[in-house]
């Protein structure tokens, strides 16, 4: 049984809002053809400050965009996924106070060039910026980055580690000083990193930001996740599917955090989440169901654990799901070929029905990508977020948004009334640096 807290009243929910068209349920775009309406996901830059007005009107903390380096077929529906630095630098200029935090992997990037785009957007943004830092799981993006493939997960993380030494290293050996024309001027020192991934010089050419760092958020699955996201991050996300495992997850953090002399409860953690919503249970069932209905889960099916690397066979979707193809998560945490929480997540989900068909097996993977997902009432909804709030075992969610734009203006009109009413959500903006929003006091 998870353990209730007593929160300090200072401390608020966090929303977060996810952009990418990746959270679309992907019978949208037959919703929306049906309706005469414009694609949710055409002009992208544009959408994204559109869920970024919609947020702050919300006093969410942060906008998130994920990345993708890979083009799933050609052509691309929408004009594809602009690179996330670039995206969010043009949104920080239409924005005054959400937070703005930017997918970049340390497989494919350079330290020094990361460091740099990632204090650009820093200072654009005034202290807004963020970087959700990811190994980079798809096996698919590695040729266009070169003839290498993608490392073992294990590897990818300890690189990942020193990636990380790098770039802290040039974002803390910066300072800005008065100088005597009435002016700053920046004052930066080599790092003069030589490690076994990375030889790195510095100084960084970007000055600090008035947070003097970006917010630097990692996925803490487990193991050599954990011990990266322990001594680098400000904040973690995961794939938590049920308060259970959070509550596992928040133990096995807190151990990790004492045994390294921190304070347990130290980082706080974001899972992420699906939610269909609506005035009743029975409207948000009718929600998803009108969205699934359009989808051709014949095609998806063979296709739906690919990611994982797990392929099945079967004569019918709607036949039993072969259950003893899948390995367990244990047996697979440096090959899986997906990210590992995904895989975990969604092969607790299997277990947990029996008898689920494939055709359930492929909505769930298809569907935002193997996360926690919600059906039910906002005010279902709000009951059991602020349990996981409660409890110490979310300080907040990355909302995804199945039904763009109509799902982040129903959290605003919706979800956060109730929230304010439970005295758990800000009533004004947040204008402190992103990172400070997210201490743990």
């Amino acid at each position: 049984m998870t353990r209730s807290k007593t929160l300090n009243s200072d401390k608020k929910f966090h929303l977060n809002l996810i952009a990418n068209s990746i959270t679309l349920h992907a019978g949208l775009k037959e919703v929306e053809r049906a309706a005469g309406v414009a694609p949710s996901e055409s002009r992208p830059v544009a959408l994204y400050s559109e869920y970024a007005a919609i947020a702050e009107e919300g006093n969410f903390t942060s906008m998130f965009l994920a990345d993708t380096l890979v083009a799933v077929g050609s052509p691309l529906a929408g004009g594809g996924s602009p690179e996330p630095f670039t995206a969010l630098a043009a949104v920080a200029a239409r924005t005054r106070n959400i937070g703005l935090i930017a997918t970049g992997t340390t497989s494919f990037y350079e330290p020094y060039n990361l460091a740099r785009l990632m204090a650009s957007l820093d200072l654009i943004s005034d202290g807004r910026a963020g970087w959700n830092c990811v190994t980079g799981a798809l096996a698919t993006a590695a040729p266009n980055f070169g003839s290498d493939p993608l490392p073992p997960r294990e590897e990818r993380y300890a690189r990942a580690d020193e990636f990380l030494d790098v770039v802290s290293g040039l974002w803390d050996r910066r300072t800005l000083r008065p100088n005597e024309r009435g002016g700053t001027d920046l004052f930066a020192e080599a790092v003069n990193h030589h490690g076994k991934y990375f030889d790195v010089e510095g100084p960084l050419n970007v000055a600090p930001s008035r947070q003097g760092r970006p917010l630097v958020g990692l996925a803490g699955g487990s193991g050599s996740q954990i011990s990266t996201a322990i001594k680098h991050a400000d904040v973690v996300f995961t794939n938590a599917v049920s308060r259970e495992v959070a509550a596992e997850y928040r133990s096995e953090m807190n151990q990790s955090l004492v045994a390294a002399g921190r304070k347990p409860d130290s980082i706080p953690i974001m899972p992420m989440i699906v939610p269909f919503l609506g005035a009743t249970r029975a409207e948000a069932e009718e929600r998803k169901r009108s969205l699934d209905m359009h989808l051709e889960v014949d095609a998806m099916a063979p296709n739906a654990l690919a990611n994982f690397g797990i392929s099945y066979s079967y004569d019918d979707v709607d036949d039993p799901f072969p259950v003893d193809v899948l390995p367990h998560p244990q047996t697979v945490k440096s090959t899986i070929g997906g990210a590992w929480g995904s895989y975990r997540g969604l092969y607790n989900w299997i277990q947990e029905r029996p008898g689920v068909t494939v055709r359930e097996v492929t909505l769930q993977a298809s569907l935002g990508q193997s996360h926690q997902k919600f059906v039910g009432s906002y005010d279902d909804f709000c009951d059991d977020i602020e349990l996981w709030f409660r409890e110490g075992l979310a300080a907040g969610f990355l909302l995804m948004c199945p039904e763009g734009l109509e799902s982040a203006n129903g959290f605003v009109e919706h979800l956060v009334p109730r929230l304010i009413d439970r005295g758990i959500y800000r009533t004004t903006p947040d204008e402190r640096p992103l990172r400070e929003r997210f201490t743990c006091t």
